[in-house]
């Protein structure tokens, strides 16, 4: 008989969540048998909730809002990257001793590659300054970006993000303005949406470029890459596509960063067509 992996996703609301049906998909992929359940958790409740996951054989877990910090008092290791960024959305269970990761900065960039596009060597352009933000830029770190530009309505979450890489000097920062975006963009190999601009229930467009004409001046070739996935097609990307900008929808970093996370818990190797049908669920 073959092993059942269970599984979790932590947080609260999760009721919305695709994570069970998208795991299913690479279980399938994979030839195993999974689990994979949603637990309605708040801060107060993770401690026990945890100890439950621990006593029931679970393999591992998902930690998503507002947990991903609250979740390291809990854990016992930390991935490199874990640790640096002070936040966690994977778990694993090997033996009673749990070690935390974080997947989203790499699901980008996967993601990123997958379309065809490399950071390596390139430019980017960042809007936002938020915990997936600082996921991301450690990650295009990691993987060789030439230059990063972070853009950000705020000044506190600039200089948060500011303190956090301090000991790189290839990365600069700036308020998000019209005037900043025009005076940067255009030597951008990818622009990354990083911020809540063009989700459902926050502002669909920037009030100073509705239309988002800025990305007219983009030189050809450039992509640009959006976490936002809820709408799917934002007015960002279909702005993009209107002037020929490769386009990378926010669902791959989503499935992405879920790879990592089953390749973690299971060592197997998702295949690239569960990856595709995956990706293919938000669209029905």
């Amino acid at each position: 008989m073959r092993k059942k992996y269970k599984l979790a996703l932590l947080g609260t609301p999760v009721a919305h969540s695709l994570s069970p049906e998208i795991h299913g998909i690479f279980a399938e992929g994979c030839g195993i048998d999974i689990e994979y359940i949603k637990i309605e958790a708040d801060k107060a409740q993770l401690r026990e909730t945890v100890e439950r996951l621990k006593r029931g054989d679970f393999s591992g877990f998902n930690c998503t809002m507002p947990l991903k910090e609250e979740i390291i008092k809990y854990v016992d290791e930390q991935s490199e990257q874990s640790k640096f960024l002070g936040v966690c959305n994977t778990v694993k269970i090997n033996n009673g001793k749990l070690t935390a990761f974080t997947t989203d900065g790499d699901g980008m960039i996967a993601g990123i590659r997958y379309n065809g596009a490399e950071v390596s060597g390139k430019n980017i352009l960042i809007f936002g300054a938020g915990g997936s933000a600082k996921s991301v830029v450690l990650s295009l770190i990691k993987n060789n970006a030439r230059n990063i530009i972070i853009l950000n309505k705020s000044e506190k979450n600039l200089e948060d993000m500011r303190g956090l890489f301090k000991m790189y000097d290839n990365i600069s920062y700036n308020l998000l303005t019209l005037d900043n975006i025009k005076k940067n963009i255009g030597e951008q190999d990818i622009l990354i949406n990083m911020s809540r601009l063009g989700m459902s229930g926050f502002e669909e467009s920037p009030d100073f470029d509705p239309e988002y004409n800025f990305l007219k001046l983009m030189k050809q070739g450039a992509a640009v890459g959006d976490a936002v996935y809820n709408p799917l097609n934002t007015r960002l990307l279909r702005a993009a596509r209107a002037n020929n900008l490769k386009v990378i929808d926010g669902f791959w970093m989503l499935v992405y960063q879920g790879v990592l996370a089953f390749e973690i818990w299971t060592g197997l190797k998702v295949p690239e067509a569960s990856i595709e049908k995956a990706h293919g669920v938000i669209k029905r």
